[in-house]
């Protein structure tokens, strides 16, 4: 059995899909199985994984599911995967030559950590600039939370979990809503565990448009149930104060777009002073945000 598992959920992008077959193809090393969800797509996807396969020099599993958005093509991939640890390589992007090679050295040192879920790397744009900003410290131990929303280490990042970690942690589905942020469960299995995280880019990406990087807010909004489950973990007790306040306000705003009764609103929030403190400009805000995206 393979020791990775690469994951790429991708709806209507089977002209990009040879991006990320070429860099998997270009590994320096293949002890990595790609599973490909494919999250009801109506072009040719199928018949391109098809292709892709004869050409392959490493295990491709194809699944088809019906549409429901990234979160739930991840769920899909849990029940399949049965490799050690777990990657996810969004469609539209590719891995450095050495990725699977750096994220299977690493993983030896934490595998027998039951405190650790995980590993984070950076991600890099096409020039090789970093998205955002590095961890703190190149191989610290930390928990997700205090790591990326405490220490505002911002932009996206490149996350391996142990499998058997992640089955545990599924996306939670909402009927009618597509999106998801991963941040809601990142941030859960920051309850729980650390993660060791590594200032190395091996993840290389594009955000193209009408990417799921594309309008966030605007997803939110149209997706409010999910931002809800979002905000309550990224509000968790381990946020600080400022990331606490600034994602208690997010968490009353999505839970009006969502038609979350108030008392149930007070139930789940964490910090329930700062919820009534701050609940007339969340309203406030939850209005200008309405306005912008109702016809949106």
């Amino acid at each position: 059995m393979k020791t990775l598992a690469i994951v790429t959920p991708t709806y209507n992008r089977a002209d990009l899909l040879n991006v990320a077959f070429k860099s998997l193809s270009a590994q320096t090393n293949k002890d990595f199985v790609w599973y490909v969800i494919d999250d009801g797509s109506t072009d040719n996807t199928a018949e391109k994984i098809k292709e892709l396969t004869s050409k392959a020099e490493f295990e491709i599993v194809y699944q088809f599911k019906e549409n429901g958005g990234k979160h739930t093509a991840i769920n899909t991939a849990l029940d399949l995967v049965k490799e050690e640890i777990m990657l996810i390589l969004d469609s539209d992007d590719e891995l450095t030559e050495n990725a699977v090679e750096t994220v299977v050295t690493d993983y030896k040192d934490i595998k027998d950590d039951n405190s650790i879920c995980g590993m984070g790397y950076l991600k890099s744009h096409k020039d090789g600039k970093v998205v955002g900003v590095q961890y703190t410290q190149d191989g610290v131990v930390d928990n997700f939370t205090n790591q990326r929303i405490n220490c505002d280490t911002y932009g996206d990042k490149c996350e391996v979990f142990k499998t058997q970690v992640f089955k545990q942690y599924k996306f939670p589905e909402f009927s009618g809503e597509r999106f998801l942020s991963e941040s809601a469960v990142w941030c859960k299995m920051s309850l729980d565990y650390n993660m060791k995280f590594f200032n190395k880019a091996i993840y290389v990406c594009e955000y193209l448009e009408g990417g799921l990087s594309d309008n966030v807010q605007k997803r939110l909004f149209k997706n409010p149930l999910g931002a809800v489950e979002s905000y309550v973990m990224m509000s968790s007790k381990q946020a600080k104060f400022k990331a606490k306040l600034k994602y208690t306000i997010a968490y009353t705003v999505y839970s009006l777009a969502a038609k979350v009764k108030l008392k149930q609103q007070f139930k789940r929030v964490t910090s329930k002073l700062m919820y009534l403190a701050t609940l007339i400009p969340a309203w406030m805000l939850y209005l200008i945000k309405k306005h912008k995206f109702k016809d949106k």
